[in-house]
């Protein structure tokens, strides 16, 4: 299948190995405004470096439209694409706004497309090893999901610290393990409760520290904070080059405490409780997301499960907004939420 390039930057890079290796899907064109970079990725992927984002659109050979653009670019580009009959592979956050993503939801619904929304865990066989282990009930079922994040803010691209282009660090970047997190419970939310603050950097637009907790039907919490107020180390600034510190770990109800932990610079599931340790080492998934989902493209399949449908997406969005600008805030979710 083919696959047509929309944003030429800093995600286009993270996703370099996975396009590479691509069996199934081939990069047919890219766009980006600077096209001197998008000469460069041209002729890095082998494909041609797009005129406009219309041609992308236009070319009828074009199967697949991924959207590596801003959140506050996306709605457009993503509803024009789906008019177009392109299936769509966009990054995280899926839009800026709530009334953005429900335009999104309601192209892909009416043009009967398919989406798959590249978060964190696409390609990764530990998210896909650890979601497997919870399905087994071998060591119980989830309690606790907790994860920090700490890394400095992201200057090379201003527009992250927008609370309206962007909303920032949560929206930035916890909305990754906010998905997983709902994705390792598989239960509806119940309630939601929300912290900001501001640390140590006042002169910035939104709030440089913000946590959340959610908490499940049927049992289960998750525990999701990030703050910029450190001022960890910045190697570059052309792209997402600091330091990050990140503290990861889940509980299960049976007391198993559930780690990623490195040997000989693999990654294993580390499972533990009173001394007794389990390493187990991650299956590796059948060939890339881009592979697995041009295969459920194909086949009607449901999307791979590593990567979130738009429904899905939106989802994580309408939660964060939900507590725009507020220090603290508490929400009754619905069931179907």
């Amino acid at each position: 299948m083919k696959l047509g390039i929309l944003g030429c930057g800093d995600f286009l890079r993270g996703q370099e190995e996975a396009l590479q290796a691509s069996e199934r899907v081939q990069v047919q064109a890219v766009y980006d405004p600077n096209l001197e970079r998008a000469r460069g990725w041209g002729e890095r992927l082998g494909a041609t470096a797009a005129g406009s984002e219309q041609e992308i659109l236009d070319d009828p050979e074009i199967d697949l439209v991924s959207l590596f653009v801003p959140p506050w670019l996306r709605e457009d580009l993503f509803v024009r694409a789906a008019d177009h009959g392109k299936h769509l592979l966009p990054t995280k956050p899926l839009g800026n706004t709530v009334a953005a993503c429900d335009a999104m939801v309601e192209a892909v619904r009416r043009n009967g497309v398919r989406c798959g929304v590249l978060y964190r865990r696409a390609g990764e066989p530990w998210f896909d090893t650890v979601k497997s282990i919870l399905e087994s009930g071998r060591f119980g079922k989830l309690a606790l999901f907790r994860q920090d994040w700490i890394h400095h803010f992201p200057q090379w691209a201003d527009w992250a610290l927008d609370p309206e282009k962007n909303g920032g660090p949560f929206m930035d970047a916890m909305i990754h393990n906010l998905n997983i997190a709902r994705y390792f419970m598989d239960r509806p939310m119940k309630t939601a409760t929300w912290f900001s603050d501001t640390l140590a950097h006042p002169d910035l637009p939104c709030p440089d520290t913000e946590s959340l907790r959610v908490d499940f039907e049927g049992g289960g919490v998750a525990h999701l904070f990030i703050t910029w107020a450190a001022d960890l180390a910045v190697h570059s600034t052309e792209g997402n080059f600091r330091e990050h510190i990140d503290l990861l770990y889940l509980v299960t109800d049976q007391g198993w405490h559930i780690t990623e932990e490195s040997r000989d610079g693999q990654a294993y599931v580390r499972v533990s409780r009173l001394g007794e340790d389990e390493w187990i080492e991650p299956e590796p998934l059948p060939g890339t997301h881009y592979d697995r989902f041009a295969d459920a493209v194909e086949t009607g399949a449901p999307n791979p499960r590593d990567l979130p449908d738009v429904e899905n997406a939106a989802e994580d969005v309408r939660l964060i907004r939900s507590f725009a600008g507020q220090a603290f805030g508490r929400r009754e979710l619905t069931p179907e939420r």
